[in-house]
């Protein structure tokens, strides 16, 4: 049986389908770890904790969609709490942001994550594995010697879906909601894992999800997961 496990925020589990749901039909079996506003510490522990359960290895495929690093998860009473963007995030007080959070520190952090989730999946005989993006890692003139040092897990990540299909657009707008539509997810797919969506039943699919997005949104239809 080939399995296929994915990891990310909403870019991977929607109220709509995403990449995720592109990939699923592809294999015997699925299972999809996203969350909304998770953030690269919540898809790294979401991560080893599938490990930890389903014991990743030959005939299985683990894709990873890391987001922004400007993100900072909580556990808190028995749940992942995953808020999105600090800096637009409601509860933190500006006062505290200002004092104690800085994005070349969530930089090194999340590169950590990263090189290690990528070292685990290296040491898997069998496994495939990709590792996609939202968006690209900071890379400004303070923070070029962290990506520089970790370059070799940079270079490890797909294009991401900004650099793929909205640098010149801008992210979409529906009614205030950036998140791409199914067929945008589906050409994203094309464009840097071609020949991986193989089903035209798919293709359908997201077509015709696209154009009711407004109409009928819905659930992703993934498989739920015990998490801890």
């Amino acid at each position: 049986m080939n399995r296929l496990f994915t990891f990310g925020c909403s870019f991977t589990n929607y109220r709509w389908s995403t990449w995720a749901n592109c990939l699923a039909p592809e294999f015997d079996y699925s299972e999809n770890w996203g969350q909304s506003g998770g953030g690269n510490h919540f898809i790294f522990n979401s991560l080893m904790e599938c490990d930890q359960r389903k014991n990743f290895g030959a005939n299985d495929t683990v894709v990873v969609c890391w987001t922004s690093t400007q993100r900072d998860d909580r556990y808190v009473q028995g749940k992942w709490h995953t808020l999105g963007n600090v800096f637009t995030c409601p509860i933190y007080d500006p006062t505290y942001l200002e004092k104690y959070v800085e994005e070349r520190g969530y930089l090194i952090r999340d590169l950590a994550f990263i090189k290690a989730a990528k070292s685990l999946l290296q040491s898997r005989p069998g496994v495939t594995w990709k590792f996609l993006s939202m968006i690209e890692p900071n890379n400004t003139d303070e923070t070029r010697d962290v990506t520089e040092l970790y370059q070799d897990v940079v270079n490890s990540i797909a294009p991401s879906y900004y650099t793929v299909l909205f640098k010149e657009t801008g992210w979409p707008d529906r009614d205030g909601d950036p998140h791409p539509s199914p067929a945008e997810h589906l050409a994203y797919l094309d464009a840097v894992l071609p020949g991986w969506v193989t089903k035209q039943s798919t293709r359908v699919k997201m077509h015709d999800e696209s154009i009711n997005l407004n109409k009928k949104p819905q659930l992703s239809g993934m498989s739920k997961v015990t998490r801890l």
